[in-house]
Formats: C-alpha cells, structure tokens, sequence
C-alpha cells in the first residue's frame, strides 16, 4: 500500500508563492504608485487628442500628407512611431493602423487594415504607408486609429490612437 506524501512538487510550491504574491498586489491597491498613475493619465491623455500627432514621454506619432494628391489617383500618407528615451519599437508587437470604417463620401481605401508586415519597424522607428484614393477635388479627412507599442527594460506601453489628417487633392 502506497503511503501519501507529504512532500509537495515544485510546481505546486511555486503555485502558492505565486497566489501569495498576487493576494498581496490586490489588498495593497494594485501596486500602482500614484507616479504611474499620472505617466498612464499622461499618456491616455495623448491616446485621446485626435489630430495627426499623439505624443507622449516614451513616444511621439506623427501621421503626415505626403501629396501632391489628385482626383481618381491613389495617394498615400506617412504614419511614423518614434519611441523616446530608453524606450524602443516592441519587436513583437503586432502594429496595425485600421482606417476608419465606413471611409468619408469620395474617398475609398485599397487596404483598410495595414498589419506590421505592410510597414517598416526597426529598433527606433516605425512607419506605414497608408493608401487612399480621393474620388474628387477639394479637402479629404483620412483617419483611423493606430495600435502601437513601445518598450523599455522596464516595462512596455501599448496604445491605441486615434489620428486624422486632411489632405487637398486637386
């Protein structure tokens, strides 16, 4: 007859430690440090203003114009993601700019969805070619929303951007 042990395997030891750990985090307020707190405020702050720049203490995002733009013909905007400080692209993020659904009247979008695989990303950059076609003459608003991550050893930041520019297609 085998008798229990009473020895507990490794893996269980680490379980407790590890629910220990947790049971502590939450009844001491979620480890935030009101410093944290304010960075994250900061940086939802920068995530909320709709314009062609986001811009925060570990990245600055710029969407641009890059015309001359024509009716009828495919023109395409620059969105570049420069990480600031210690903090660098996230290699293994998934980028991904979602232009906005449905597109304004007259504009239509060869690629709706651009994925990291459609841009350029390297260690301190980052950028996409976005595609548009303008149907006719006059002001055009693209816009679309950005998801992006920077890192640091520390730790990483990840976001989602809502950017818009107006581009004068003749």
């Amino acid at each position: 007859m085998n008798k229990p042990s009473m020895r507990r395997p490794a893996s269980t030891l680490a379980c407790l430690v590890a629910l220990s750990g947790l049971t502590f985090v939450l009844a001491s307020g979620c480890g935030r440090s009101e410093a944290a707190t304010q960075r994250g405020e900061e940086t939802n702050a920068a995530a909320v203003a709709k314009g062609p720049k986001a811009e925060s203490d570990t990245y600055s995002v710029e969407m641009k114009a890059t015309g001359p733009y024509a009716a009828g013909k495919e023109g395409t905007l620059e969105i570049s993601i420069v990480p600031k400080g210690a903090y660098h692209m996230n290699e293994q993020y998934p980028y991904k700019f979602k232009l906005s659904d449905p597109a304004p009247e007259g504009v239509s979008y060869p690629k709706p969805v651009l994925k990291r695989e459609d841009g350029k990303f390297d260690e301190k950059k980052g950028s996409f070619k976005v595609p548009f076609v303008a149907s006719r003459a006059g002001k055009a608003k693209i816009a679309g929303t950005l998801s992006m991550s920077v890192c640091s050893e520390a730790n990483c930041v990840m976001e989602k951007l809502p950017l818009e520019v107006d581009v004068d297609v003749k």
